[in-house]
């Protein structure tokens, strides 16, 4: 016959480490919340960015028709990033004219905020600069 050996299921060493488990658990526990906001936080961050860059874009685009003034590429740039984000992202937009080569064309700068806490713009500064060219 064979032998059945009985498996002891081994119980805690000592008194004193009763209790780890609760307490590892809360820290692993706060430090991926931590990870996961701090990842929630940077994506968010570059979705304001590429939004603020598209609008910039788009507002260098307008500005440079034939029918439209460097003003008309601000204030579409801002309407944008106001429409999209919140007004406070779109307070500073600039335009100045720029040419390359034998071509004229418009840079449109936004200066803004950088969410820090949500949509907060409570920290650091951020420049965006986007320009288009006039093809006649």
């Amino acid at each position: 016959m064979d032998r059945i050996r009985k498996w002891q299921v081994p119980t805690s060493g000592s008194e004193s480490e009763r209790g780890t488990a609760v307490a590892e658990f809360v820290m692993v526990v706060a430090l991926l919340t931590a990870v996961f906001l701090s990842v929630l936080q940077l994506t968010l961050l570059l979705h304001v960015r590429n939004t603020i860059m598209d609008a910039a874009a788009a507002g260098a685009r307008y500005g440079t028709l034939a029918d439209r003034s460097p003003s008309d590429g601000v204030a579409r740039t801002r309407e944008i990033v106001s429409d999209s984000l919140s007004p406070v992202f779109a307070e500073h937009v600039t335009a100045r004219s720029i040419s390359r080569g034998d071509l004229q064309g418009l840079e449109i700068t936004v200066e803004t905020h950088v969410p820090l806490v949500g949509f907060l713009p409570v920290a650091g500064r951020m420049s965006v600069e986007a320009e288009a060219l006039r093809y006649d």
